[in-house]
């Protein structure tokens, strides 16, 4: 038995943990921004530029917030899955990525936050840039390192490090898998 058959099937799902920390912030940031905007403090000391950024960061942090809030509430199901055949992120694409056409993975850090970066074939690569605002961010990420399809562990049950750590190790056996499964060489001639 080789070790890529001895590797369990993982379904990963939100934290409902993490999910409710997320909703907090976003609510304490937005009651913040609207606070400010408001001038519920009777300030007067506030300029027209932090007033519009105030109304900005309401904008800004209450959709965060509804979105972490749908989040929570359509939460029942798994939403990354990673297999000896490949990974699947549904919140990316529905197809699986295999982990054949991973050429690379990397581990990418912003301040505290932990992505996992897969490096994939030119070919394959296209199937995953998304629609336009997809392909505009992924542009912008290029210059600061996270070149490639990034899978985000912010708000599941697994952290980016443990993540990373996974993901190696599954792309390691399925490949010394793929690898072992070649044909033989044929046989010189003589």
């Amino acid at each position: 038995m080789s070790v890529s058959q001895n590797l369990p099937n993982l379904a990963i799902g939100y934290s409902l943990g993490r999910l409710f920390k997320l909703l907090g912030a976003g609510l304490l940031l937005t009651l913040l921004c609207a606070a400010l905007a408001f001038n519920w403090h009777h300030g007067k000391d506030i300029t027209a530029l932090q007033i519009a950024l105030c109304y900005f960061g309401i904008v800004f942090f209450g959709l965060a917030t509804c979105k972490t809030l749908w989040t929570l509430i359509c939460s029942s199901e798994p939403v990354l899955f990673i297999t000896r055949v490949g990974i699947r992120d549904t919140r990316i694409a529905d197809d699986t990525i295999s982990w054949r056409s991973v050429r690379d993975i990397s581990i990418w850090r912003y301040r505290s936050q932990k992505i996992v970066v897969l490096q994939l074939d030119p070919l394959l690569a296209e199937r995953f840039a998304g629609g336009f605002l997809k392909r505009i961010l992924s542009l912008l990420n290029k210059p600061i390192g996270a070149d490639g399809v990034l899978v985000n562990a912010g708000g599941l049950t697994m952290d980016g490090e443990a993540l990373f750590d996974t993901c190696k190790q599954y792309w390691t056996a399925g490949r010394m898998a793929y690898s072992g499964r070649a044909a033989a060489e044929p046989a010189p001639a003589s």
